[in-house]
């Protein structure tokens, strides 16, 4: 997971515009540095913290930065518009190889699955985001926002189908 991580940053220079390319190098930043300049920081070093997290043991940790590097992604995609292109393949390929592996493990247990996107509510809520403006787009922000808390109320109301289904595909329920 380390060398596609390493090539899906590496890639965020070639698919981003500019400021990306004078980005710092997720890649090989410490963990620490990521989560405590988390506010400026694209949102592709949330994935990336979280992966690493992830790879640790860190379950609960990599699940709440990775709901929150996907809660900045999507307002962010959705703020470029149409110009979004690019962003949206480099979000696709963070989601299918960080969010699946995380989203397994922490849909093992929907209180703490919960948990993760509500801490990334929060955070968002209480952090300024210096990637793409709250003010600006103060709308897409909502709607975006809107998104999570309903996938919330959709793992609180369906423990009994999720702790099933994954015990039909083989998943463990914590």
């Amino acid at each position: 997971m380390k060398k596609l991580l390493t090539a899906l940053v590496l890639g965020l220079a070639t698919f981003a515009p500019a400021q990306a390319q004078e980005a710092p190098d997720f890649a090989t930043m410490p963990m620490e540095e990521i989560a405590a300049e988390a506010e400026g920081l694209h949102p592709a070093a949330l994935y990336v913290l979280a992966g690493r997290l992830l790879v640790e043991g860190q379950g609960q940790e990599a699940a709440n930065w990775m709901y929150a590097g996907q809660l900045r992604y999507r307002f962010m995609i959705a703020a470029l518009g149409e110009a979004a292109g690019n962003e949206r393949v480099l979000f696709s390929a963070l989601t299918e190889q960080v969010g699946r592996p995380v989203n397994e493990y922490i849909a093992g247990d929907p209180d703490e699955w919960i948990a993760a996107m509500q801490w990334a509510l929060e955070w968002d809520a209480k952090t300024p985001n210096a990637v793409t403006s709250k003010t600006e787009h103060a709308d897409l922000l909502q709607e975006v926002r809107q998104g999570l808390e309903s996938l919330i109320v959709q793992v609180d109301t369906s423990r009994d189908e999720i702790r099933e289904q994954r015990t039909a595909n083989g998943l463990e329920n914590r």
